[in-house]
């Protein structure tokens, strides 16, 4: 029993004895680390400069510095930093130096005039018909857009055989660069023809969605019904959009609607000989309409001495397109136009481009050989079979080029 109990004192105290020896060792590590850093800070300390402060003074200068910084710090909160940053930022603006380019060694390109623009094609056709610059954009061709047509199946000869054409929803900004230079008719031809419908027929769209609303609510308050706040602002837009001071909802069913596609191909046709005119060139001027806003249009050639007018130009196709139908739906001189075409609806007949074109006389300076011509272009080229197309219901999938747009 007693040896037992000396065995576990003897196991105690050689646990005791290396407990001590761990906690002197840490000591001593501890001492010499801190003598070590004491004799390095008064190393440094005997190398930095004294400065001598005045024991009267010590307090005098600490409490000054302190209220300098303070009054700094409230400078800066109070300050305007706009009037700061917005200086160094138009300094910055003025002294930056532009981004190097492809045509940065290149003299600055002067600023042609339109028709100083048109004259310089002229000669270049002239001198070289097949060569001119128009054709240095590939993308923006007869024969790239054409082909981006028959990419989607789609071909003109259908509208004949099967009465109803789906056009796909390709859009032109402008017409192809070298059109006029086609020198196969048919080409240039059905080359109009696909810019020029798809256009035509989206703008129908757009006015047959406005027609059918106006006659819901006209029918809503033929049985008594009563409209929204809504619906009359609505009216009231309307009716200032197509000509009118107040809401007169059967003149409204007259003025709002569509023009046949037939009709409104060989008005275009006519008034810029099939896309290759001057005005249709350098403004999709496509209806040749005239302004008086001087420099807003581009001035014919042989306009008498005296006339201020010019052709319209316009920044894409769809807006000439939209300026055309609102031409004729808007202007009196085509009241007797609307007249017939109301006549039509509500005798629930389709809209016949080739009759319609009689009442437009008033179009063109020329007059009944303005219709004539109009009925000429319509017979020769069977452009009433497009009174019936329609666009594809959805846009096409593939990608547009340069010059292309698609929308739904």
């Amino acid at each position: 029993m007693s040896a037992s109990r000396d065995r576990r004192l003897l196991a105690i105290g050689s646990d005791v004895r290396l407990v001590l020896v761990g906690f002197g060792t840490l000591l001593a590590v501890g001492l010499a680390s801190g003598i070590g850093v004491g004799l390095l800070s008064s190393r440094q300390l005997t190398r930095a400069p004294q400065v001598a402060i005045e024991p009267a003074d010590a307090n005098a200068s600490l409490s000054a510095s302190v209220h300098d910084a303070w009054d700094r710090l409230r400078q800066i909160a109070q300050m305007d930093w706009r009037a700061v940053v917005e200086p160094a930022r138009q300094l910055a603006e003025r002294t930056a130096v532009p981004e190097p380019t492809e045509s940065a060694n290149t003299a600055a390109v002067p600023v042609v005039s339109p028709e100083e623009a048109a004259r310089r094609v002229a000669e270049g056709r002239h001198l070289s018909p097949r060569r001119t610059a128009l054709r240095a954009n590939p993308a923006r061709t007869v024969d790239a857009m054409l082909r981006r047509f028959d990419q989607q199946g789609f071909d003109l000869s259908e509208a004949s055989s099967s009465g109803q054409l789906e056009v796909p929803r390709i859009f032109l900004t402008s017409l192809p660069l070298d059109i006029a230079d086609v020198s196969i008719t048919e080409k240039r031809k059905r080359a109009f023809i696909n810019v020029m419908l798809p256009h035509i027929l989206r703008e129908n769209e757009r006015i047959t969605a406005d027609r059918q609303r106006l006659e819901g609510l006209h029918e809503r308050l033929q049985f008594g019904g009563s409209l929204s706040q809504r619906d009359q602002a609505w009216l009231q837009q309307l009716a200032n959009r197509y000509g009118l001071d107040e809401v007169d909802i059967d003149e409204l069913l007259n003025r709002v609607d569509v023009i046949p596609p037939g009709l409104a191909l060989a008005q275009a046709v006519e008034e810029s000989g099939w896309g290759t005119s001057r005005f249709a060139q350098l403004g999709n001027a496509v209806y040749g309409q005239w302004t008086w806003n001087t420099g807003s249009g581009i001035v014919p050639e042989n306009r008498p001495d005296g006339e201020t007018y010019e052709v319209q130009r316009f920044s894409s196709l769809e807006n000439s397109v939209a300026a055309y139908m609102r031409n004729l739906n808007t202007r009196s001189s085509y009241r007797e136009f609307r007249e017939a075409r109301a006549k039509m609806r509500d005798a629930g007949a389709d809209l016949d481009s080739y009759s319609l074109a009689s009442h437009l006389r008033r179009y063109s300076v020329r007059g009944e050989d303005y219709i004539r011509t109009l009925r000429s272009i319509m017979r020769s080229n069977s452009l009433d079979m497009f009174d019936g197309a329609r666009l594809a219901s959805q846009p096409a999938s593939i990608l547009s080029t340069i010059g292309f747009s698609e929308k739904s």
